[in-house]
C-alpha cells in the first residue's frame, strides 16, 4: 500500500464546513479525494452519526427488515439486569453453555445501560466499532496505487463495502464479518500471523464464526493444495443442494454448543422462513440472488483461469488461495442461509482487492461493468431499508441538530 495523499489545509477546512452542514453530504464530497486521511475521518464520523440517528421501534415483529428492533428491545431489558446477573451469564458463555451463542451485544448493551436508557447511544457505539474495522479493511483497497477515481475503481469500492453501515441493524454478524475480513487481509496479504488472535474474537460477536475459525484452520494447513481446491470449488457449486443433510450428519461429532447451532441453522422450517424474507418481489429477489452468486463465482473462475498471473504477485497469491477455500465452503453451505448466504459477503472485499491488483485496466473491463446490473436489486432493497431507519431529514441535517434531536431531546 502507498501512504495517504497529501492535502492542503483548505481541503480540510472545506470538509469541516460541509460536515457541519451535513455529515452525509460531506461523505459524498469526500469521495472526490478518497485516498486522503481526512476523507476516512469523515466516513467514520458519518457512520457515528448514522448510528446515533438509527431509529426503530422496540420489539417490532418485522425482523425480516429490522433486526435492530429486537436489539433495541433487548437493550431496554438490560436496564433491569443486575451486575451479578450479567457476570453470571458471561461466565456461562465462557463455559460454553448451550443457551448462549455469543456475548458481544450483551456486553455493549449492559455497559451502555449503566449510563443511559437512550438506545441511540448504543447504536452510535455499535456503529463506531463496525466502522472502525470496515474502514481499516477498506484502506487496503483504497491506498493501492492502482486505485484512482475511475468508474472501475468505484465499482470495486462498492463491492468491497457491500457490508455497509446499515448493517448495524444486524449488529453481531456483520460487525464480526468486518473483523474477520480485516484479519484475513492481515494474515494472508501482510503475512502477520498475530492477527489469528483477532480472528479468535469473532465468535464472541456471533456464534456462527466458529465456522470461520475452522475454515482459517483448514486454510492454514492446506493452502498449498491448489489443484485439490480448484476441483472442490467446482464440485461445491454443483452439489451444494446436498450440503444440508451432510452438515446434519456430522453434527453428532461436534461439541454440544456447536451441535445445537447446526440443529437450528439446518432446521427446514428455519431455512424456509429465512428464504421467504425480503421484498414483496419474492421471485425477482430469488433470481437476483442466484445471479449474484453465479456472478461472484464467475469472477473466481476468472481468477483460476489467470492463476499464474495472480500467484506471481505476493500481495494476492495467499489471498487467492484462501479465497478458493472460502468460496468452496460458501458454495457448499449456500442452502443454509445463515451460513453460506451471509458468509459469501466476506468474499467480496477479497475479490475486489485481487481484481484491482491484477485486472484493473488490463482485462475483463466489460465483466466488471456488468456488476451494477447484477446488484441492482440490492441497491433497491438497501434504498428501502435506509428510508426505514432514518428520517429523510438526516441526509441534510447538521451534526448539531442530530445531537440535539437524538441525545439532548430524549
Amino acid at each position: 500500500m502507498t501512504d495517504w495523499l497529501r492535502e492542503k489545509n483548505k481541503d480540510w477546512e472545506l470538509k469541516i464546513i460541509i460536515f457541519l452542514i451535513s455529515p452525509f453530504i460531506a461523505s459524498l464530497y469526500s469521495l472526490r479525494k478518497i485516498k486522503t486521511k481526512s476523507s476516512f475521518i469523515v466516513f467514520f464520523l458519518f457512520a457515528i452519526f448514522f448510528g446515533l440517528s438509527f431509529t426503530v421501534q422496540s420489539g417490532k415483529t418485522d425482523i425480516a427488515k429490522y433486526d435492530g428492533a429486537s436489539y433495541r428491545k433487548k437493550f431496554d431489558i438490560y436496564q433491569y439486569v443486575s451486575n451479578s446477573e450479567y457476570y453470571s451469564n458471561l461466565e456461562n458463555y465462557f463455559s460454553f453453555n448451550e443457551g448462549i451463542k455469543d456475548f458481544y451485544f450483551d456486553t455493549v448493551a449492559f455497559f451502555v445501560s449503566r449510563y443511559t436508557d437512550n438506545y441511540h447511544v448504543m447504536f452510535m457505539i455499535l456503529a463506531g466499532v463496525f466502522a472502525f474495522f470496515a474502514l481499516k479493511s477498506f484502506k487496503f483497497l483504497v491506498l493501492e496505487k492502482n486505485f484512482n477515481g475511475t468508474l472501475a475503481c468505484f465499482i470495486l469500492a462498492y463491492l468491497f463495502m457491500s457490508n455497509d453501515i446499515f448493517n448495524i441493524n444486524g449488529v453481531r454478524f456483520w460487525t464480526a464479518a468486518w473483523i474477520g475480513v480485516y484479519s484475513i487481509f492481515q494474515i494472508f496479504r501482510n503475512e502477520n500471523k498475530h492477527f489469528y488472535l483477532l480472528a479468535l474474537t469473532t465468535p464472541f460477536l456471533h456464534g456462527s464464526f466458529w465456522v470461520f475459525l475452522i475454515v482459517l484452520f483448514v486454510a492454514y494447513f492446506t493452502n498449498k493444495k491448489y489443484k485439490l481446491w480448484v476441483v472442490l470449488f467446482f464440485v461445491s457449486f454443483v452439489v451444494s443442494n446436498f450440503s444440508v443433510e451432510f452438515v446434519r450428519g456430522i453434527s453428532d461429532s461436534l461439541p454440544s454448543f456447536l451441535a445445537k447451532m447446526v440443529e437450528v441453522y439446518t432446521n427446514i422450517n428455519y431455512i424456509e422462513e429465512v428464504a421467504s424474507r425480503g421484498s414483496g418481489f419474492y421471485w425477482v429477489t430469488k433470481i437476483f440472488k442466484f445471479l449474484v452468486r453465479f456472478y461472484m463465482n464467475f469472477l473466481v473462475f476468472l481468477f483460476i483461469k489467470n492463476s499464474k498471473q495472480i500467484s506471481k504477485n505476493p500481495k494476492t497469491t495467499r489471498l487467492f488461495s484462501f479465497l478458493l477455500i472460502w468460496m468452496t465452503f460458501v458454495n457448499f453451505t449456500m442452502p443454509i442461509p445463515s451460513l453460506g448466504g451471509r458468509f459469501m459477503v466476506m468474499s467480496y472485499p477479497v475479490i475486489a482487492y485481487i481484481w484491482l491488483i491484477n485486472f484493473k485496466g488490463v482485462k475483463y473491463n466489460r465483466v466488471l461493468y456488468v456488476m451494477p446490473f447484477v446488484f441492482i436489486m440490492s441497491f433497491y432493497t438497501k434504498f428501502i431499508l435506509y428510508k426505514g431507519v432514518v428520517d429523510p431529514l438526516f441526509f441534510i441535517s447538521s451534526p448539531v441538530y442530530l445531537i440535539f434531536e437524538h441525545l439532548i431531546n430524549q
